[in-house]
């Protein structure tokens, strides 16, 4: 418990620095100039609305366009540049984005003060040295090799089984939004992130510190794309590592991290209100409870339904071509196909393992967020990532996650 406190008092002491450094970086963000940006952003303008084959549904596409358009000067006459970025604001769409070019009064320009909008801190500098298309290309590398450098990690400490088993969900998983479109890629960075500094992690007891910040930087990157994922499959890797040092990963451990993360994810979203509530003249206390409420169960035409399942039905429907299939019969069906796989997950069970809550709570986080996660449902069926690496270790009957869990 003495650990634990000393953890939380860790946590609270970089809360003001995380905080000063994460205004800073946006405001810097805001300060490139924009002629550049919108130079690059333009460049092929058939780009921005070829998204859409990478995301599945237009208004995951439009996502993008909504948050690079943050930054622009949208409107006269212009704020001072703190204010501007505690008050963000953004254009409806990529349909908005040229005929602004042409005439800024014609397009509704919308706030978006209740996120932090860190991604900036990369978008904004590398568009006003690239093209877009050429900033994709350059995110799919990092993205693709990060993820090269974990799988070769565990590969090596695990064997190629278990990297096999890892990197499988991913090619099912619509995931060529998270290695290339801006708002998403950090989702990906973060979580290939953690893992990898996860799986060179000496200590004994759950890295509480480590999750806290990456709670804070979930919030500040993450633009409410796939939170829980970032969470989950960081705790996994956590949990195959604890499984090497001949540690068994327990639910009071996992429950500290999840802890800890949701103080940093969720204590920064309520700081980022907490200083736009401060700055603006608004009710911005009110517009950010509707959001979320909105988000819960709020009705709306992208949502054909309310009822339970809904959401986890939409983003199957959301993968491409034969991929739902193909997810349903691979880790759905074939890890549970033989006496021997049930036996796998009956040891699971039990043994009472943290890897089947891991695997679960993303899932629920879809139902949670009915209304969100339907309307985005092509990103944010990488939640189903979790579930789908341990269904194919337990397919492949890979030792590290079966014995001895408690």
């Amino acid at each position: 418990m003495n650990r634990v406190f000393r953890k939380a008092l860790i946590a609270l002491a970089l809360t003001p620095l995380l905080t000063a450094l994460f205004l800073a970086g946006i405001v810097a963000a805001f300060a490139v100039p924009n002629e550049p940006i919108l130079k690059n952003l333009i460049d092929r303008p058939e780009v921005l609305f070829a998204r859409r084959a990478d995301n599945g549904r237009v208004i995951d596409a439009d996502t993008e366009c909504i948050g690079l358009s943050i930054g622009l000067d949208l409107t006269a006459p212009r704020a001072p540049l703190p204010s501007r970025a505690v008050n963000a604001q953004s254009l409806l769409g990529c349909d908005a984005i040229l005929p602004w070019v042409s005439d800024p009064t014609s397009q509704r320009v919308q706030d978006y003060f209740r996120y932090w909008h860190g991604y900036l801190v990369i978008a904004r500098p590398a568009l006003a040295l690239m093209p877009y298309n050429d900033l994709r290309g350059y995110l799919f590398t990092l993205s693709v090799g990060l993820f090269g450098w974990l799988l070769w990690r565990i590969s090596e400490d695990f064997g190629a089984k278990a990297a096999l088993a890892i990197a499988a969900p991913f090619i099912v998983i619509n995931a060529m939004g998270l290695f290339v479109v801006v708002t998403k890629a950090v989702t990906w960075l973060l979580a290939v992130g953690a893992g990898l500094a996860l799986s060179r992690r000496k200590d004994p007891g759950p890295p509480l510190t480590l999750f806290f910040v990456l709670g804070a930087l979930t919030a500040y990157f993450d633009f409410f794309t796939a939170p829980a994922f970032i969470f989950f499959f960081a705790a996994f890797v956590w949990a195959l590592y604890e499984r090497r040092a001949a540690r068994i990963p327990r639910w009071k451990e996992l429950l500290l991290n999840g802890v800890f993360w949701s103080a940093g994810w969720a204590g920064f979203i309520v700081i980022k209100i907490a200083i736009a509530a401060a700055v603006l003249d608004a009710d911005v206390w009110r517009n950010f409870i509707d959001a979320v409420l909105f988000r819960v169960r709020g009705e709306t035409d992208y949502v054909d339904s309310l009822l339970p399942g809904a959401a986890i039905y939409e983003n199957f429907a959301a993968m491409k071509t034969f991929w739902g299939p193909v997810a349903v019969i691979t880790f759905v069906i074939l890890p549970f196909a033989t006496k021997a796989r049930r036996r796998r997950w009956a040891a699971l069970i039990k043994a009472r393992s943290v890897f089947l809550g891991v695997a679960l709570a993303p899932i629920a986080w879809l139902e949670l967020f009915t209304n969100h996660t339907q309307i985005h449902a092509a990103f944010t069926q990488i939640n189903f990532a979790p579930a789908f690496m341990l269904a194919a270790l337990v397919a492949a009957g890979h030792s590290t996650i079966i014995a001895g869990d408690a």
